[in-house]
């Protein structure tokens, strides 16, 4: 092959200084939406902090109920106060000047030996690789353009580590990634996905790792690696690594690979093998790299310059929509499991309260009942007795009163203390199960009620006798009243008939007894009940369910201002996307489809879905050079203004329309829920993720 090198360099110096003036385009589209952006969370935050506010001076009686929940509020506000800061940085360290190529590979993969070519250099970093740090980041410069070389994949060692990699790529307008014909790598899969999901064009290279010994012959270690270097094997190996791309619902097929045998062109340049330099050079197939990497900057670079601005502000968005979305589903999933809850606890209070009611009544005609089975024989034996108050407490004390009405209301105790310990219990664990359908990156909820915390019986009826002593009026007899009686009645037997005197006494006594047990058994239950309801009810279940009345609205509150957040920040997103698609559609010459457009959901390094005006179509054309360009899957949807219907386009494979449900929150289309979801792969997951943009419904089973 025979390459106009002149010609490709000339036009890569034109494509870079057009690149320059894309640049400043990107950033001032940028940096307008990040300004829009501040607006639009210093008015959410305001909001949030009175809130907080709110929130604090609330009558939520557990103070670890109130904190928890306005720590979250306080994280969303920090955390988003922070966002437009943060993505003013991200904008000042992109270059406006030079186009940024990034190199990746595993350790000892060639990316010094590739850096020794490019620079003309004699050697001396090959081989180092596996002693450099991860810190050591190394910037030289290539035809005008910057070239970054980072560590190994091999050498990530921690969240730090990656981050200085992932650093160099979040500045990069393309990625060159350095594979071996060794078996691909998992390691080597991952770091390419996190890469793809930035946004940027990347350009696969597989460098054939063949030794050449000096003492073998050039016609020797050029045939090995002629078949090193066979179309089909390196083919079968590109096949290998492309396959993992479908565990991250992404389609690799599209990815560029060239194919190289980089010692060989490093050797073509070191003097002691010029003799064999040019078909060390043809062998290595390192000028087809280049020219591929010089087409790519002069047919793209203006445009991927523009993308890095734009893809910066967009990535972290879509995270933080993402985010919010999942939040504020999950907080009102949580506040559906305490609604259940308290509908539960104030359905079995009343219960509670009848039945104990019922109880109490049906254990005091008992009591009295069994007392009242005593008054005529002890009538009998004492109507003449001076000592009958003290016989009468002896029936009492045989009939343990008091133990039995302390046995009652402890019993009645209990009852609410399981009911409740049970609530708590169930409550801690439905949250928990809620948050296995959400993601490690959503705010989790301290546990509402800790079962430990929410009830303590120990003193309630430690006094069990003293409190029970205090349901009986005038002494457990009341027997001063009765006593008085006999006064009058006893002088009486001068005047009457003996027999008539003793019956007459009789049964003024049994009358009195009958008459004092009723008034014992009315005052009994007025007392029993006092406690039921000052010591049970009023103390101990009320209480409950008006902190869970407190709980649920603050949870609601904090999952409508999640909600709400995520809706502004998703309207940033759409309006972000759709400026993208229509400097892609302008660049690829296609201007003025864009007002076909009704909005876009776009996965950065992965798919855009563009929602059409129905009736309306994009030439087969401009999908596949929308796709080439952004180096992402394209997908058409239509707007039928019906949730449903979109969400079945959208999500395509799998998604039926009655296989979804729509829930709504505060008479507001909150949850997609859809039966199959766990039948989805994941390339149809990442579909549902764009649905979820264009419908801002959260989609989960």
């Amino acid at each position: 092959m025979i390459l106009n090198k002149d010609a490709d360099d000339s036009n890569l110096e034109a494509a870079l200084k057009e690149s320059k003036a894309y640049a400043n385009r990107g950033y001032k589209l940028s940096n307008d939406a990040v300004k829009l952006l501040k607006n639009t969370i210093q008015t959410v935050s305001s909001k949030i902090e009175g809130d907080i506010f709110s929130l604090e001076h609330s009558n939520i009686n557990d103070s670890d109920i109130a904190k928890g929940l306005a720590n979250q509020l306080r994280s969303i506000k920090y955390s988003f106060e922070q966002m437009p800061q943060h993505l003013d940085t991200d904008l000042k360290i992109l270059s406006k000047a030079n186009f940024s190529i990034t190199l990746f590979g595993r350790t000892m993969a060639g990316k010094s030996t590739m850096m020794e070519i490019l620079t003309h250099g004699n050697g001396g970093s090959i081989g180092k690789g596996a002693q450099r740090t991860t810190r050591d980041v190394r910037t030289y410069s290539y035809k005008n353009m910057t070239v970054t070389d980072v560590p190994g994949i091999a050498a990530f060692e921690g969240e730090e580590d990656e981050t200085v990699a992932f650093e160099a790529a979040k500045k990069s307008d393309l990625i060159l990634f350095l594979l071996t014909d060794d078996a691909p790598q998992a390691s080597e899969a991952e770091c390419l996905n996190k890469i793809l999901r930035l946004g940027k064009p990347v350009i696969c290279i597989i460098n054939a790792k063949v030794n050449i010994d000096v003492g073998t012959s050039f016609k020797m270690f050029s045939r090995d690696i002629e078949k090193k270097m066979k179309f089909e094997r390196l083919e079968a190996i590109k096949a290998q690594f492309v396959d993992f791309g479908v565990q991250y619902g992404q389609s690799w097929n599209n990815l560029r690979f060239v194919y190289v045998h980089l010692k060989s062109a490093y050797l073509a340049q070191q003097p002691n093998w010029k003799e064999h330099s040019e078909d060390l050079q043809r062998i290595s197939r390192f000028d087809y790299l280049e020219k591929v990497i010089v087409e790519e900057v002069v047919k793209n670079g203006r445009f991927y310059k523009l993308k890095s601005f734009t893809d910066v502000v967009i990535v972290p968005i879509i995270d933080a929509f993402e985010s919010l979305c999942k939040q504020s589903s999950e907080n009102s999933e949580q506040g559906s499991v305490l609604v259940l809850k308290r509908k539960k606890l104030k359905k079995w209070t009343d219960d509670f309260r009848e039945d104990s009611q019922k109880r109490i009544d049906v254990f005091i005609k008992s009591l009295v009942g069994e007392l009242k089975r005593e008054v005529a024989s002890f009538a009998e034996d004492n109507y003449d007795n001076s000592n009958a108050d003290t016989k009468w407490k002896a029936v009492l004390d045989k009939h343990h009163i008091e133990s039995r009405v302390s046995e009652l209301l402890k019993e009645l105790a209990n009852e609410c203390e399981t009911e409740l310990r049970e609530i708590c219990r169930e409550i801690n664990f439905e949250l928990k199960f809620s948050y296995t359908n959400f993601t490690d990156k959503s705010i989790k909820m301290p546990f509402i009620f800790d079962g430990k915390r929410a009830w303590n019986w120990a003193t309630i009826l430690t006094s069990g006798g003293l409190m029970i002593a205090s349901l009986f009026v005038s002494g457990p007899i009341g027997w001063i009243g009765v006593a008085v009686g006999f006064v009058g009645w006893l002088g009486s037997f001068l005047f009457s008939d003996r027999e008539e005197k003793i019956r007459d006494a009789r049964r003024k006594l049994e009358n009195k007894l009958y008459s004092y047990l009723d008034n014992m058994g009315k005052k009994l239950t007025t007392n029993m009940n006092k406690v039921l309801n000052d010591e049970l009810i009023n103390k101990r279940l009320e209480p409950t369910i008006v902190a869970l009345d407190e709980t649920i609205n603050s949870v609601f509150t904090l999952s409508e201002i999640q909600w709400s957040f995520s809706k502004s920040l998703n309207g940033k997103l759409a309006e972000m996307n759709r400026m993208v698609v229509t400097e892609a559609l302008a660049y690829t010459g296609y201007e003025g489809l864009e007002w076909h457009i009704s909005n876009v959901a776009r996965i950065p390094g992965n798919a855009i879905m563009i929602l059409l005006e129905i009736g309306k179509r994009f030439p087969d054309d401009t999908r596949r050079d929308l796709s080439y360009l952004l180096k992402e899957q394209v997908w058409f949807v239509f707007n039928t203004n019906n949730p449903i219907s979109i969400l079945s386009q959208a999500i395509g494979k799998g998604c039926q329309k009655e296989d979804i449900q729509i829930q709504y929150i505060n008479d507001q289309p909150r949850i997609a829920h859809i039966a199959t979801l766990d039948e989805l792969d994941s390339k149809t997951l990442n579909r549902m993720r764009l649905a979820q943009q264009l419908t801002e419904l959260l989609i989960m089973k």
